[in-house]
């Protein structure tokens, strides 16, 4: 295979791929913690108002059960699927991926005093490297939820 077919069927691919499981994960992850939020803020609110206006007591206690209850479920599905942890290490990756593609094709930093057989072969190494890096760390945040990111990566 030659790097120009590398380049874009795996290189490309990848960042791709990659790229938009971060967005997605992003994007989960941003609806989970906007809904506990507003939620949280809202059960406050809606117990200062039970207190306030005592003829609507049950009415407010009922609201305030359902708003927390949403609080409860966002934060468990999150601890559950990890779309933070995801989302960080899916860019981290993208962007490492990027980050080499352009260092190889700018011959700089370690691609900047070798020829083009060990340029290519060092190049396809540590994209190859990045990938299969990827698949242990993304592994390890499916069998340690609720670890902090840090612990994992």
């Amino acid at each position: 295979m030659d790097i120009e077919t590398y380049l874009t069927e795996r290189v490309d691919n990848q960042i791709e791929y990659f790229d938009s499981k971060a967005i997605r994960n992003q994007k989960i992850y941003k609806r989970l913690k906007g809904t506990a939020i507003f939620s949280n803020v809202f059960t406050t609110l809606t117990i200062a108002l039970a207190l306030t206006f005592i003829s609507h007591l049950k009415f407010m206690g009922i609201a305030a059960l359902i708003l927390s209850t949403i609080v409860l479920a966002t934060y468990q599905i999150e601890e559950f699927y990890n779309f933070g942890a995801k989302w960080e290490k899916f860019r981290l990756v993208a962007e490492r991926i990027k980050s080499e593609k352009y260092l190889f094709l700018s011959s700089v930093g370690r691609y900047a005093s070798i020829d083009t057989g060990e340029k290519e072969r060092v190049f396809i190494e540590a994209i190859e490297g990045i990938i299969q890096g990827t698949d242990m760390s993304y592994f390890s945040l499916m069998i340690e939820p609720g670890k902090g990111i840090e612990k994992r990566l």
